[in-house]
């Protein structure tokens, strides 16, 4: 599974979040029941929520997917319909070179096996503006 989106560590772990209306708060999200232990609550399909103060938590940080596929980095993405791994680019001789299909006017992607590629993440500070 591909991590991407705003994440944050809350109490030793790492949670999803979303900015709040509050000031100086987030919503933490969990997939995890036992979470309810903690303070979260349910909110539809498996899907936990706690609003909790920035000042509570260790960090904020943007995650982006890239693959290493053949020697090249390409954003990735988990491709919904096969489960595989869907690279993506706009240069066309690279898309062509890696037998890319067009998808877009200018965007080529490609479907490949997990085990066809080393996955990466990009980590960045993120910051409530």
């Amino acid at each position: 599974m591909l991590r991407k989106g705003e994440y944050t560590i809350y109490n030793g772990r790492e949670y999803r979040f979303i900015e709040s209306d509050k000031v100086e708060a987030i919503e933490l999200i969990s997939n995890d029941k036992k979470d309810m232990d903690n303070g979260f609550t349910y909110y539809k399909n498996n899907i936990y929520t706690k609003m909790v103060g920035v000042s509570e938590v260790k960090e904020l940080y943007s995650i982006n997917p890239y693959a290493v596929y053949k020697g090249e980095v390409f954003p990735a993405s988990e491709e919904k319909r096969t489960g595989n791994v869907l690279l993506a680019t706009t240069n066309t001789e690279l898309a062509k070179r890696m037998g890319f299909e067009r998808t877009d006017k200018y965007m080529y992607s490609k479907s490949v096996e997990w085990d066809e590629v080393k996955i990466i993440e990009e980590r960045k500070p993120y910051s409530l503006d």
